[in-house]
C-alpha cells in the first residue's frame, strides 16, 4: 500500500512545476472578472447622465398622461349615467348627451333627438312639455329651466326647404346666423357646413355652455380655416346665451366634459372648494397650479 502511494503521490521536479502552473492559471481565471470590473468599468460623461435624465423626465410626463387617460376613462366607466343635473336648456339644440345630465334617460333623449330630426320644433316650454315621453315629475323639474331662443321660437322650416331658398337668395342679402340660438338645420344653410359639421357645431356649443367668438370653431376636429373663411361673414354670437358655470363639486360631471377643463383639473378644482367650502376664483385656482393663465383667459366668459 506505501509503495502504491508513494508511486502515485510522488512527484518529480518537473511534473511539480506544472501543477504550480495550472494552479496558478486558474487562480488568474477566477479572479479575473470581478478585477476587470473593478478597473475597467466605463464611466458616463455629464452629457451622457443629463441626456438620461431628460430621457426619465420624458417618461414620466408620458406616465402623467396615461394617468390622467386611465382616470377619465375610469370616470366614464364609473358613472355611465351621470347625476342629475338642472341648468338652463334649449329643447331645439341641447344635444342628447346634455339631456341625459338633466335626468333624462338614454331613451328619452333619443325620442327627443328623432322628433327634431323629423322637422319638429318648440315654440314655447308648454311646446316641449307636451312630449309623451317626459314624466310629470321632470316636467315640474325642468320647466323654469327651458329658455327658447327668440329666433327658435318662430316656425323653422325643414332643411332641405332652407338649403333651396338659401341657393336662390344667397346671391343677394344672406342673413347672419346667430351660433347660440340655431339648430342643426338653419346651420346646414351656412357655406361649407353639411349635416356632420352642423352636429358637431351644436355637440361642442353643448359643451362649451355656448359660443363667446365664432373663431371658437376651429376648436372643431378638423374644421379649417378655409371653411372658418367662407362663413365668417354669415354669423354672430350672442354672448347673453352663454351657459355659465358654478366651479363647485356638485358641477364635476359639468367641468370634467367642459373642453377647457378636462377631468385631471375638474377634479382638482371640485377638491379645493369642497376644502375651501366656497367656490373659489380663477386667481385662487391659478395661484394652486390647479389651472394655467391661459386657461384661465378661456374661462372668465364661462364661470360665475
Amino acid at each position: 500500500m506505501n509503495r502504491f502511494l508513494k508511486d502515485w503521490l510522488d512527484f518529480s521536479k518537473g511534473e511539480r512545476r506544472g501543477v504550480l502552473f495550472l494552479g496558478a492559471l486558474l487562480l488568474l481565471l477566477l479572479l479575473a472578472p470581478p478585477v476587470y470590473r473593478a478597473c475597467f468599468r466605463p464611466k458616463l460623461a455629464d452629457s451622457d447622465i443629463s441626456l438620461l435624465r431628460q430621457h426619465a423626465d420624458r417618461l414620466n410626463e408620458a406616465a402623467q398622461s396615461q394617468f390622467e387617460q386611465l382616470e377619465e376613462s375610469a370616470l366614464d366607466k364609473k358613472s355611465q349615467r351621470p347625476k342629475s343635473q338642472t341648468f338652463k336648456f334649449d329643447p331645439n339644440t341641447i344635444s342628447t348627451d346634455s339631456l341625459t345630465l338633466l335626468g333624462f334617460s338614454p331613451k328619452q333623449a333619443a325620442a327627443i333627438a328623432r322628433y327634431r330630426e323629423r322637422g319638429g320644433r318648440f315654440r314655447t316650454a308648454a311646446d316641449f312639455l307636451k312630449l309623451g315621453v317626459i314624466t310629470e315629475k321632470q316636467k315640474q323639474r325642468l320647466q323654469p329651466y327651458i329658455n327658447i331662443a327668440p329666433a327658435a321660437a318662430k316656425s323653422a322650416p325643414h332643411a332641405d326647404t332652407l338649403r333651396r331658398a338659401t341657393e336662390k337668395t344667397e346671391a343677394a342679402a344672406p342673413q347672419l346666423v346667430e351660433l347660440n340660438a340655431a339648430d342643426t338645420a338653419l346651420l346646414c344653410t351656412l357655406p361649407g357646413i353639411g349635416k356632420y359639421f352642423a352636429q358637431k357645431i351644436v355637440e361642442y356649443r353643448e359643451q362649451l355652455g355656448g359660443y363667446t367668438s365664432a373663431e371658437q370653431l376651429l376648436e372643431i376636429k378638423n374644421f379649417g380655416s378655409e371653411r372658418m373663411q367662407r362663413l365668417a361673414s354669415r354669423v354672430s354670437v350672442d354672448t347673453s346665451l352663454v351657459r355659465k358655470l358654478t366651479l363647485s363639486e356638485e358641477n364635476l360631471e359639468l367641468m370634467r366634459r367642459h373642453p377647457y377643463l378636462g377631468a385631471y383639473a375638474a377634479r382638482g378644482i371640485a377638491q379645493y372648494a369642497k376644502r375651501k367650502g366656497s367656490v373659489p376664483t380663477l386667481d385662487e385656482l391659478i395661484k394652486n397650479n390647479l389651472i394655467t393663465s391661459l386657461q384661465a383667459e378661456k374661462l372668465k366668459a364661462y364661470v360665475r
